[in-house]
């Protein structure tokens, strides 16, 4: 039989003191056994770092790496990445955000889809089996449009290329950790797929929840930069 996958999952916090000790147990309770956590937080102002080294001082797998100022969740992405992989040798990364909108008893069907030959599994609301909880039609239709824009200008080889919840195998996640990418959230996302382009790209389902705690980070300008950046993106 083979060894157990090495897991580390990088969460990016700012202002997540309401959900980071719910997710935690959920991570416990139905994510890989003995995955580590590492949270990068952005010098929250509500005390999310304090509450992270807490549940670290109970829980051997939790990090904590702490930045000095909010510099985007692609640049957290990244820090995490090279973080993790310095410090701990996954064999698999995982990606997610702290506000419980990635349900933790997905990570193991991401984590299988790396050991199944993936390089990147993304987990995805827009194939069989997927879909998003609690949003109305309006943000419903703004993620379908910037994920068929993406698609048809990138010729990514996914259908929910925005997805923040994925998995990636070590050398995947070397190769984003090395590379130039925008520190946005949609950006970021869709930059590291089509830098990928050519490896192996897998779709994993899961049911995308609304938030039980804290604020949409997504605004207009977010939208708007988006679109301006994926025809750069064409020509990178």
């Amino acid at each position: 039989m083979a060894a157990p996958r090495r897991v580390c999952a990088v969460v990016p916090t700012y202002n997540e003191r309401e959900s980071v000790a719910r997710l935690v147990q959920e991570v416990r309770r139905s994510g890989p056994p003995a995955m580590f956590i590492l949270f990068v937080d952005d010098s929250s102002p509500d005390g999310t770092g304090d509450l992270v080294r807490e549940l670290a001082s109970k829980d051997p797998g939790i990090r904590l790496l702490s930045r000095a100022s909010k510099m985007g969740i692609g640049s957290a992405y990244q820090d995490g990445f090279r973080d993790a992989l310095a410090s701990l040798s996954p064999d698999v990364v995982v990606e997610m955000d702290a506000d419980l909108q990635h349900p933790p008893a997905a990570i193991a069907r991401l984590v299988r889809g790396v050991e199944e030959g993936a390089d990147v599994a993304v987990g995805s609301r827009y194939v069989k089996g997927g879909g998003v909880a609690g949003w109305g039609l309006r943000r419903r239709a703004v993620s379908r449009a910037a994920n068929a824009y993406a698609k048809a200008v990138l010729r990514i080889g996914v259908r929910d290329a925005t997805s923040g919840f994925r998995a990636y195998s070590r050398g995947a996640a070397e190769r984003v950790a090395s590379a130039r990418l925008p520190a946005k959230g949609f950006e970021f996302q869709v930059a590291s797929l089509h830098l990928l382009r050519g490896w192996r790209l897998a779709e994993v389902p899961y049911i995308f929840s609304a938030r039980s705690a804290g604020k949409s980070k997504l605004g207009i300008r977010d939208m708007a930069r988006f679109l301006l950046s994926v025809p750069r993106l064409a020509f990178s």
